[in-house]
This record gives C-alpha cells, structure tokens and sequence, in this order.
C-alpha cells in the first residue's frame, strides 16, 4: 500500500483490503477515492451487519485462493 493510498481522505482499511481481494491494483483505488471524493462521496466504511458479512466473506474466498 502507496503512502497516497493511507493518506487519501477516502481510504478505509476494510474498504481498501476488499478492494484489493477483489483484484483492483492501488492505481484502480486510488482513481476510485478520487473519484468519490470529488463528488463528495465519504469513506466506505464496512460497519453494517451485512456488510461486515460481504467483507468477510470476500476475504475467506480470496484467502483461499492463495
């Protein structure tokens, strides 16, 4: 992870580890939070119930895969 992703507004550490299992490169992120911000977009924060749950399991799934 480039210090321009930590430092970035948007960045999440949960957003950021679902992004990367999903297979976007740092460039695809950082695009994406540049993006959102811009249009006044917060950070994804994965703090519901379900979303926790889509987390997890986009993370055992890539885990498994390497």
């Amino acid at each position: 992870m480039n210090r321009q992703i930590q430092n970035h507004p948007n960045f999440d550490a949960d957003d950021y580890a679902y992004l990367r299992a999903k297979g976007w490169s740092d460039e695809d992120i950082l695009h994406r939070w540049q993006d959102e911000a811009a249009s006044g977009q917060p950070a994804c924060r994965w703090a519901a119930p379900v979303a926790r749950q889509k987390l997890q399991s986009v993370l055992r799934s890539a885990a498994q895969r390497n």
